[in-house]
């Protein structure tokens, strides 16, 4: 399916709360998240047709999905997105400092918040999307979010972005399978996993674990690591036992604009 952005009506259901009413136009990811980047966007079904110039968009700072209510993208997720925007300028800034991009670093993060900011932004892609769970744990950031799922996050030094929700990956020699929301764009990769129990194959990022019973405002210490890192089409791109189910309506990808060639 072909898509012309923002995706969404100007009036209809929220996707977070529920509500009827005007929508309003999310970043995915937020405005604040490495901006500033010239991209085109495309859904992945495009992308892989097989066309040589697959339909695509210029959209600045990400792409746009409106469909969520003016509250919601406002006042509810304003804390969210600060928290998130606070982690990915840390991990930008420790990227442009050679002297620091070490083995390992650390951070302080809010994670019940940066976790409810993954969420949000996740619900806002697709049309009619509303689901209770999610909304509950958006509204309730004391929520056990954290013990529902596995948030992984990784550093992610590679341009564009891509955006799955409607996304699953299954281990066949586990026996395993999970929905798995992913985001990233540089400088930071999220899959939140909605099966604990699932595991990738090969390498497993960091995650979140630790911090399931933080508060809301608590804010901790969190690792950081610049080597052993995948590849920029991980985990998507499956090899060896795994195997990925995707629908065109919630995955797209965002590439860089390429400079004109001199004359």
């Amino acid at each position: 399916m072909t898509f012309r952005f923002p995706v969404g009506p100007s009036h209809g259901r929220c996707n977070i709360c529920g509500e009827q009413g005007e929508l309003t136009a999310n970043h995915v990811p937020p405005q604040g998240w490495a901006k500033g980047i010239a991209l085109r966007v495309a859904s992945i079904a495009d992308t892989i047709s097989g066309d040589k110039h697959p339909p695509s968009y210029k959209m600045p700072n990400g792409v746009h999905f409106r469909t969520l209510c003016r509250r919601c993208n406002g006042a509810l997720m304003s804390p969210y997105d600060k928290a998130l925007i606070s982690m990915c300028n840390q991990v930008a800034a420790l990227l442009t400092d050679p002297g620091k991009v070490t083995f390992y670093q650390s951070i302080r993060i809010k994670p019940q918040l940066v976790a409810r900011g993954i969420l949000g932004h996740m619900c806002s892609v697709g049309l009619n999307r509303y689901d209770e769970t999610h909304s509950r744990h958006l509204f309730d950031s004391a929520s056990d979010l954290l013990r529902q799922v596995r948030l992984h996050y990784w550093v992610y030094p590679y341009g564009g972005r891509t955006v799955l929700r409607d996304f699953a990956l299954c281990n066949m020699a586990l026996s395993k399978s999970a929905a798995i929301y992913i985001i990233k764009s540089y400088p930071l990769a999220f899959a939140m996993v909605w099966d604990r129990g699932f595991s990738f194959e090969n390498w497993q990022p960091r995650s979140f674990d630790s911090f399931a019973d933080a508060a809301p405002e608590d804010e901790v210490d969190l690792p950081v690591d610049f080597v052993g890192l995948p590849g920029q089409l991980w985990p998507e791109y499956v090899q060896g036992s795994m195997f990925a189910v995707m629908h065109s309506d919630g995955v797209f990808v965002a590439t860089a604009k390429r400079p004109r060639r001199a004359l």
